[in-house]
Protein backbone atom coordinates (compact mmCIF):
# COMPACT_ATOMS: atom_id res chain seq x y z
CA UNK A 1 0.00 0.00 0.00
CA UNK A 2 2.87 2.30 0.75
CA UNK A 3 4.48 2.29 -2.43
CA UNK A 4 0.52 3.38 -4.65
CA UNK A 5 0.33 5.75 -1.66
CA UNK A 6 3.83 7.31 -3.30
CA UNK A 7 2.87 7.05 -6.64
CA UNK A 8 -0.22 9.24 -5.50
CA UNK A 9 2.04 11.63 -3.31
CA UNK A 10 4.42 11.96 -6.54
CA UNK A 11 1.45 13.87 -8.43
CA UNK A 12 1.50 16.56 -5.71
CA UNK A 13 5.06 17.08 -4.50
CA UNK A 14 8.61 16.76 -5.45
CA UNK A 15 10.20 15.56 -2.79
CA UNK A 16 12.26 12.13 -3.67
CA UNK A 17 10.00 9.65 -3.14
CA UNK A 18 12.57 7.22 -2.05
CA UNK A 19 12.76 9.01 1.45
CA UNK A 20 9.33 8.77 2.03
CA UNK A 21 8.26 6.86 5.17
CA UNK A 22 5.34 6.30 7.05
CA UNK A 23 6.38 9.37 9.51
CA UNK A 24 6.96 11.80 6.78
CA UNK A 25 4.39 14.67 7.68
CA UNK A 26 2.01 15.54 4.92
CA UNK A 27 2.41 19.65 5.37
CA UNK A 28 6.00 20.15 7.01
CA UNK A 29 7.88 17.01 4.66
CA UNK A 30 5.93 16.96 1.92
CA UNK A 31 5.11 20.83 1.40
CA UNK A 32 1.95 19.15 0.84
CA UNK A 33 -1.34 22.58 0.79
CA UNK A 34 -4.89 22.03 1.98
CA UNK A 35 -5.66 22.09 -1.69
CA UNK A 36 -3.15 19.35 -2.32
CA UNK A 37 -4.28 17.57 -0.31
CA UNK A 38 -8.02 17.19 -1.01
CA UNK A 39 -7.11 16.88 -4.41
CA UNK A 40 -5.15 13.72 -3.47
CA UNK A 41 -7.83 12.11 -1.75
CA UNK A 42 -9.92 12.05 -4.29
CA UNK A 43 -7.18 9.89 -5.94
CA UNK A 44 -7.00 7.50 -3.24
CA UNK A 45 -11.03 7.34 -3.31
CA UNK A 46 -10.42 6.03 -7.11
CA UNK A 47 -7.39 3.96 -6.27
CA UNK A 48 -8.57 2.57 -3.42
CA UNK A 49 -12.50 2.52 -3.66
CA UNK A 50 -13.35 4.00 -0.70
CA UNK A 51 -15.25 6.82 0.26
CA UNK A 52 -13.21 9.93 1.67
CA UNK A 53 -15.28 11.73 4.71
CA UNK A 54 -13.25 15.52 4.82
CA UNK A 55 -14.34 15.90 8.51
CA UNK A 56 -12.64 12.55 9.25
CA UNK A 57 -9.12 14.44 7.91
CA UNK A 58 -8.59 16.68 10.63
CA UNK A 59 -6.09 13.41 12.60
CA UNK A 60 -4.56 12.38 9.18
CA UNK A 61 -0.82 14.09 9.30
CA UNK A 62 1.64 11.45 8.00
CA UNK A 63 1.76 9.04 5.43
CA UNK A 64 1.15 6.78 8.03
CA UNK A 65 -1.55 8.39 9.51
CA UNK A 66 -3.22 7.86 5.67
CA UNK A 67 -1.99 4.31 5.19
CA UNK A 68 -4.70 4.02 8.41
CA UNK A 69 -7.33 5.73 7.47
CA UNK A 70 -7.32 3.96 4.05
CA UNK A 71 -7.26 0.70 5.51
CA UNK A 72 -9.72 1.79 7.84
CA UNK A 73 -12.35 2.54 5.44
CA UNK A 74 -11.30 -0.31 3.26
CA UNK A 75 -12.85 -2.53 6.35
CA UNK A 76 -16.78 -1.09 5.58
Amino acid sequence: MLDKIKEILAQYTDVDLDAVTEESRLAEDLGLTSFSMMSMMGEFEETFNITVDETELTDVATVGDIMNYIEKKSEK
